[in-house]
C-alpha cells in the first residue's frame, strides 16, 4: 500500500499517519494483507476489530521545532480497536455500551466512535542520532460513514474523520504530545471506503482518508528533546490496501523474484529471544526484510546470474534459483534485566531460494520453493560482539515452503508464500553494554508466509523473504504470506 503525504510540514506527516492510521477504514496502512473482516449481515461491523495498521514504506520525519539537519522519524502501528473503552470516548450519537458503530452522522448512514492503540518506533537524525523508542498512545476516535446497502458484493460509500485524538504525559522525553484531526477540530478529513465480499463469506476493506491533523509536543527537561516544542499542521492521504504485495508481469506471463520493492514483517506476535538471558529476561524483536538487491558478490549463488540478476534456471527443484542481498531491520527492545535496551539494527542478508516450475501464462501458478541459504552477521556494534543469522538446506538447516500467483487481471500477480524455516542464530554480548556476559546459539523453526493476516498487516511488508527473518527473531512458530488484491488507483 502506498502512502501519499502532502504536507504543510513533516512533523505531520508522522504522526499524522498515525492519526490517520486509527480510522476505521484505515486496515492497513502497510498490511502485509488485505484486512479482512467477518460478515455481519450482509456487510460488516466498523472499525476493522483484530486488524493492525502500519505506515507505508515512506518514512515520516518530524522536523519542525527541530535544529536543523535534524529529524524524528515515525514508524506507526495502529492497533487494538477498543469498544465501550473506559473512559467512554465521546462520541455524537448514543451507541450501545460495547458496541462501536450506530445509525446516525453527518453522512448519513453510522457512526464510528472506539478507542485505540497508536504505537510508534522513534528514531532521532543528525543532532539527536541515536534517540531511539517505542511509545503507545491512547487515542479517541469519531468517524462517520454514508449510507451501504448491505448485501451487495461490493459496498462504497463516503467516511468522513470527525474527531481523533490521541495524547501523551508525563514521559520521560515528552512533557506533551498531543495528535489532533477531524472536521469537528476545524481539521477537515474526507476519504472513502470499499467493502469486497471474498470467497469465504468475509469481507475486505479498502479505504482512505485525506487526513488534516495538527501535532503539538514539549520535550521533557533532561531529556534530549528539552528546549524542543512546535505546533505542526499538515495533510496526507492514507490508504489501506495498496500494498498486500503486487508484482508487476515480467512480460512472460509471470514475475521475477524476489518481489522487488515490497517490504516484509513478521507477525503481530512479539519474538523474543531467552536463551542465555536471565530468568525473566527477553529481547525482543520486530523485524521488516526489505530492499531487495540483485547482484550478490561472486560465489554465493550456486547458478551464474548476470549483473543485476536475481533469477535465473536452477536450483534443487527443476525450476529457478533466486539469489539476493537485503536488509533485515531489527528493533529491539530488552524486557526484565534488559529494561531499557532498544535498538534498531540492520543486517545485510545474503539469501538464495530455490523454485520449481511453474507454467508462464496460467492465471495461477503454484510451485514448491525451499530456502537453500539465508545468513547475515553484523560486526563492530557496540552491543552484540557476535550476532550472526543461518537458515537454508545448504547449512543443514532444512525450509521448505510453497508459492502460489495469482494473476489480477492488472499486469500483476498476488504471491502467496510460506516456508517452515529452521534457523540458527548466534550471539555474543560485547564489554561494557547491557548485553555483555550473556550469549549463546539458539536454534528452532517457524513458518513465514505472505498474504495471509500477519497482523492481517505488514508488510506490505511480507513474503517468502521476510519468512527469513522472522526466523531470526525468535524460536517461535511464525506465519506470513503474501497475497495479491484489488488495487486503489
Amino acid at each position: 500500500m502506498n502512502v501519499l503525504v502532502r504536507g504543510r510540514g513533516k512533523l505531520s506527516v508522522t504522526l499524522a499517519a498515525l492519526a490517520m492510521t486509527l480510522l476505521l477504514g484505515l486496515p492497513g496502512l502497510v498490511t502485509a494483507d488485505p484486512c479482512e473482516v467477518a460478515d455481519a449481515g450482509g456487510t460488516v461491523v466498523l472499525p476493522p476489530v483484530g486488524c493492525d495498521y502500519l505506515s507505508a514504506d515512506e518514512v515520516h520525519v518530524i522536523i519542525d521545532g527541530l535544529p536543523p539537519n535534524t529529524t524524528i522519524e515515525f514508524k506507526p502501528i495502529h492497533k487494538d480497536f477498543i469498544c465501550g473503552a473506559q473512559p467512554p470516548v465521546p462520541c455524537s450519537e448514543a451507541i450501545p455500551p460495547g458496541l462501536c458503530e450506530g445509525p446516525g452522522g453527518g453522512l448519513g448512514g453510522n457512526v464510528d466512535c472506539f478507542g485505540s492503540t497508536l504505537e510508534f518506533e522513534v528514531r532521532g537524525t543528525g543532532l539527536l542520532d541515536g534517540f531511539n523508542r517505542l511509545l503507545s498512545l491512547p487515542a479517541l476516535t469519531e468517524v462517520h460513514t454514508g449510507p451501504r446497502n448491505p448485501g451487495d458484493p461490493v459496498q462504497t460509500f463516503p467516511t468522513e474523520m470527525v474527531a481523533l485524538q490521541a495524547s501523551l504525559f508525563g514521559d520521560p522525553d515528552f512533557d506533551f504530545l498531543q495528535i489532533t484531526a477531524g472536521s469537528a477540530n476545524g481539521l477537515p478529513s474526507p476519504g472513502e471506503t470499499t467493502l469486497t465480499q471474498q470467497a469465504n463469506g468475509n469481507w475486505q476493506v479498502d479505504s482512505f482518508f485525506d487526513i488534516t491533523y495538527q501535532i503539538d509536543f514539549q520535550g521533557a527537561p533532561g531529556s534530549v528533546l528539552g528546549g524542543m516544542a512546535g505546533s505542526t499542521t499538515a495533510d496526507l492521504q492514507m490508504a489501506s490496501n495498496l500494498n498486500p504485495c503486487d508484482v508487476v508481469d515480467n512480460g512472460s506471463g509471470t514475475i521475477d523474484l524476489p518481489p522487488d520493492g515490497c517490504e516484509y514483517l513478521s507477525p503481530d506476535e512479539v519474538h523474543e529471544i531467552i536463551a542465555g538471558l536471565p530468568p525473566g529476561t527477553t529481547i525482543e524483536f520486530a523485524a521488516i526484510h526489505k530492499n531487495f538487491i540483485c547482484g550478490n558478490p561472486i560465489g554465493t549463488c550456486s547458478i551464474p546470474l548476470p549483473g543485476g540478476v536475481c533469477e535465473g534456471p536452477g536450483g534443487n527443484l527443476g525450476g529457478n534459483a533466486d539469489c539476493f542481498q537485503s536488509d533485515l531491520e531489527l528493533q529491539i527492545t530488552g524486557t526484565g534485566g534488559l529494561a531499557g535496551f532498544n535498538r534498531q539494527i540492520t543486517v545485510q542478508m545474503d539469501t538464495e531460494v530455490h523454485t520449481g516450475p511453474r507454467n508462464p501464462g496460467d492465471p495461477v501458478q503454484t510451485f514448491p520453493n525451499t530456502m537453500f541459504r539465508l545468513q547475515g552477521e553484523i560486526f563492530g556494534d557496540p552491543d552484540f560482539c557476535t550476532l550472526r543469522i543461518r537458515a537454508g538446506d545448504q547449512n543443514g538447516l532444512p525450509s521448505p515452503g510453497h508459492t502460489t500467483l495469482t494473476d489480477n487481471g492488472n499486469n500483476s500477480f498476488a504471491v502467496d508464500s510460506f516456508f517452515d524455516i529452521t534457523y540458527e542464530i548466534d550471539y555474543v554480548g560485547c564489554p561494557g553494554s547491557m548485553l555483555e556476559g550473556f550469549g549463546g546459539t539458539s536454534s528452532g523453526t517457524v513458518r513465514m508466509q505472505s498474504g495471509i493476516p500477519v497482523p492481517e498487516k505488514l508488510p506490505g511488508i511480507h513474503g517468502e523473504w521476510l519468512m527469513l527473518f522472522g526466523l531470526i527473531l525468535a524460536g517461535g512458530s511464525v506465519a506470513v504470506i503474501l497475497r495479491r488484491s484489488a488495487v486503489r488507483t
